[in-house]
């Protein structure tokens, strides 16, 4: 599906991802659609627990999300036309009281210059601080750190918390580092962010 010329990114917008690492795209559909892949998504849980990769199959409007044409104009212009989803599309559930993660970076330690990969975080509701958002840490995209190395690291002057209100969707630099907080507050975070890797397709060389 080719975007609308109208929502792909324009050079300022570029920059700032190559140099931050991450941006947000917030969609304009009405509340209730937001409400309902909640629900959708707590019964899915409810009854199998998590879905995982099948997070798609169960909550098929996750689909109109991401073919939004704020997000796909993004998408292509960051990866290109040919972008696509990968299968890998794990839920994330984050309930009361779950604790936080430690700074790390997705995959295999193994990283390149080029840009084929990202991370589109959807939130349908709104995240407060206490819900335990998620925390980027621009300019890191291009640090490469094992992880193990970087279970000490704590609070960083420069970090962003993902406090982002229903129907946005961040999308972030495979590589950028990154944790999940601790959720206190006394509801289940119930966007379980769907952190979806997209890829587009590698060149033969």
């Amino acid at each position: 599906m080719s975007p609308d010329p109208c929502f792909l990114l324009d050079d300022e917008a570029m920059k700032r991802f190559i140099t931050q690492g991450y941006l947000v795209v917030e969609t304009d559909f009405p509340a209730e659609f937001h409400q309902q892949v909640c629900r959708t998504i707590e019964q899915v849980i409810a009854r199998r627990g998590n879905p995982g990769n099948a997070i798609l199959e169960e909550v098929p409007a996750l689909r109109e999300v991401y073919d939004h044409a704020a997000v796909r104009g993004a998408l292509v212009s960051l990866l290109g036309p040919e972008v696509r989803m990968n299968p890998h599309r794990h839920c994330h559930a984050s309930p009361p009281g779950m604790k936080g993660q430690q700074w790390h970076q997705d995959d295999v330690n193994k990283r390149h210059h080029r840009l084929d990969r990202v991370l589109a975080m959807y939130y349908p509701q709104d995240v407060t601080p206490e819900m335990g958002p998620t925390l980027l840490l621009p300019y890191t995209a291009f640090r490469n750190a094992p992880t193990a190395r970087m279970a000490s690291y704590g609070r960083f002057a420069h970090q962003v918390a993902l406090t982002v209100k229903a129907g946005s969707v961040a999308i972030a630099h495979y590589d950028l580092w990154h944790r999940a907080t601790a959720n206190r507050s006394d509801r289940s975070r119930c966007s379980w962010p769907m952190e979806n890797m997209l890829l587009s397709p590698k060149p033969d060389s």
